[in-house]
C-alpha cells in the first residue's frame, strides 16, 4: 500500500490487496470456506486437518481435484504439486527460493524464516549483480536489485514486500493503462487504472490455495492495480468489490496517511457493504468465514470488526455469524447501517487528526 515512501508501499502494498475467491461450497459435507479461511491466515496445517474429515466419495470433482493438489504440496515431505513446471520462468530459480520459503513458514504457521530467507534472497542477488555487493544491505536495497533482477526479463513486480505476516512476489508480465469515472458513496471522481495480465506468481495466497485465492489488485497514491483475470469488468464485484474497495484506499491514503492495514480494510469493507446489491449476502457471508480478530492479516481483522459492528448495530449481539438470519434483513437497511459505520468510524478518526495509526485495534489489544 503506497504511504510516504516507496519502500512502505512496497512493504504493506499487498496488506490491502482485495482477495479474488471461489466462494462457496461445491460438497455439502465440505467446509471449502473454512479451509481458505485458514489458508489465507497461514495456517495450511489447520487446513491440511479439516480436508482429512472430507470423504472423497461424497465431494464434488471440483474439490476432490482441490484435495489432491493441496496435499501433493503439502503433506508429504516435500512440494510434489507442478507448481513450478507449470510456471517456468527466466525466473524460476528465484521463484524456488520463493516457494521453499512460503512451504514451510505455512506449514508451521510461523515468520521465524524471515531472517534467514532475507539472506538467501540476498546471496542470489550478488551472485547475479556483483556490483550490488555490499549495497544489498536492508530490505530498502533487497527491494531495488530484486526489481532490477525481474524487469532484465521484461517482466513487472511489486518488489520485496509482504503479504499478512509473510515476504510475498508478485511477478507478471503485461499491463496496460487506462481511466475509470465513477461515483463513490455521492462523490464524483475518476482514477487512473492498470490492469495487469499473464503472471508467473501471484504470491504466497495463490500458492497456499492452489490458485483458489490471490490479490485481486491494490491502491497506491498514482493509480489503482487490477489483476485483470480476478474479474469480470461488468460485474458488481469489479465495480464495488474491486474499484470501489480500492477507491476508498485511494481516498484515505490522503485522508489518514499513517493508517494501518486493518483500519483500512475496515473502510474499504464497510464501503463494499454500503453499496452492494446481487453480491451483498455472498459478501457478507464471505466476511463471516473469514473473520478473525487474532490475526496478523488486515482482512480478516478487519473482516471480524465489521461483522462484529454491524451485527451490534442489527441484531444487538456480539457477532452474528448465522448467514441466514442476515437474508432477513433489507439491502437498504444494511447500506445505511454500514454507511453511518463508515461515517462514525471517519469523525472518530478525524479527532485524532491525520497522524492515527490504528483505531479498531490496536497492535497489542485482545478482543473483548
Amino acid at each position: 500500500m503506497m504511504k510516504t515512501t516507496l519502500l512502505t508501499c512496497l512493504f504493506l502494498l499487498a496488506s490491502h490487496c482485495s482477495s479474488a475467491q471461489s466462494r462457496g461450497n461445491d460438497s455439502a459435507t465440505f467446509n471449502f470456506q473454512q479451509v481458505l479461511a485458514r489458508c489465507l491466515d497461514g495456517d495450511v496445517k489447520s487446513a491440511l486437518t479439516l480436508l482429512e474429515f472430507g470423504e472423497d466419495e461424497k465431494l464434488s470433482a471440483k474439490d476432490q481435484h482441490f484435495k489432491a493438489q493441496f496435499e501433493k504440496r503439502f503433506k508429504h515431505s516435500k512440494d510434489e504439486s507442478d507448481y513450478l513446471e507449470a510456471r517456468e520462468s527466466p525466473i524460476t530459480p528465484l521463484l524456488t527460493l520463493y516457494r521453499d520459503y512460503w512451504r514451510v513458514s505455512l506449514l508451521e504457521h510461523s515468520n521465524k524464516y524471515d531472517s534467514s530467507f532475507i539472506k538467501q534472497v540476498a546471496t542470489f542477488l550478488i551472485e547475479r549483480d556483483p556490483a550490488a555487493h555490499p549495497s544489498i544491505t536492508n530490505e530498502d536495497s533487497l527491494d531495488v536489485y530484486l526489481k532490477k533482477h525481474i524487469e532484465s526479463f521484461g517482466l513487472h513486480t511489486t518488489g520485496f514486500g509482504k503479504t499478512g505476516q509473510y515476504i510475498d512476489l508478485l511477478v507478471w508480465k503485461t499491463q496496460e493503462d487506462t481511466t475509470y469515472s465513477f461515483t463513490l458513496n455521492g462523490q464524483q471522481t475518476s482514477a487512473r487504472v492498470v490492469f495487469m495480465d499473464n503472471f508467473t506468481t501471484l504470491g504466497w495466497e495463490e500458492y497456499a490455495t492452489i490458485g483458489r485465492a490471490y490479490p485481486g489488485g491494490w491502491a497506491t497514491h498514482e493509480a489503482l492495480y487490477c489483476v485483470k483475470k480476478a474479474y469480470d469488468l461488468t460485474s458488481e464485484e469489479f465495480l464495488v468489490s474491486y474499484l470501489a474497495h480500492e477507491s476508498r484506499h485511494f481516498a484515505d491514503y490522503k485522508l489518514f496517511p499513517k493508517l494501518q492495514s486493518a483500519d483500512l480494510e475496515y473502510r474499504a469493507k464497510l464501503t463494499e457493504l454500503s453499496l452492494a446489491e446481487e453480491t451483498l449476502f455472498e459478501t457478507i457471508e464471505s466476511f463471516i468465514q473469514n473473520a478473525k480478530y487474532d490475526s496478523e492479516n488486515g482482512h480478516s481483522i478487519a473482516a471480524y470488526c465489521v461483522i462484529r459492528d454491524l451485527s451490534q448495530a442489527l441484531f444487538h449481539v456480539d457477532f452474528e455469524e448465522d448467514a441466514s438470519k442476515w437474508q432477513v434483513l433489507t439491502i437498504e437497511k444494511i447500506h445505511a447501517c454500514a454507511s453511518e459505520l463508515l461515517q462514525a468510524n471517519s469523525r472518530a478518526l478525524q479527532q485524532q487528526g491525520s497522524d492515527v495509526e490504528y483505531f479498531i485495534k490496536k497492535p497489542t489489544a485482545s478482543p473483548h
